[in-house]
């Protein structure tokens, strides 16, 4: 259910337009370019909280799931619900694997997104000066 909520937030965010970006820096357009390094922070700490919430979920739903198996290891039951229950379990383990692979996806990204802008950041402080008027 978190998973939900976590596509939800990044999608919320607009994608950044790295191109443009780029272009809109080459020519020192200011008034393009501040705005989306102003923005950067609260984008990142929105991020991070969904990942973090997220990353809480898949490793308390694991512990769950651990714990449900080692019960039906230690609990003797009738030869029928085992395998129901163990069939029950995997599953759940493979959907939590699926959330975990997509959730370090969208870690990847961000990490690639945050280095990208910070360098694009920085470049862009170098190649025009606070005192330099746009051509």
């Amino acid at each position: 259910m978190s998973f939900v909520l976590l596509v939800a937030a990044l999608q919320s965010v607009e994608p950044i337009d790295l191109p443009a970006l780029d272009a809109a820096i080459e020519r020192c357009e200011r008034a393009t370019v501040l705005p989306v390094f102003a923005a950067e922070a609260r984008r990142r700490s929105a991020a991070v909280t969904a990942f973090y919430q997220e990353q809480v979920q898949i490793v308390a739903e694991r512990l769950a799931t651990a714990e449900r198996r080692r019960a039906l290891r230690e609990t003797p039951a009738a030869p029928a619900a085992p395998a129901a229950s163990d069939q029950e379990l995997s599953l759940r383990q493979l959907a939590l694997d699926d959330r975990q692979r997509a959730l370090d996806d969208q870690r990847r990204l961000e990490t690639m997104r945050q280095e990208a802008l910070d360098l694009k950041r920085a470049y862009f402080l170098t190649h025009c000066p606070a005192n330099r008027k746009a051509d």
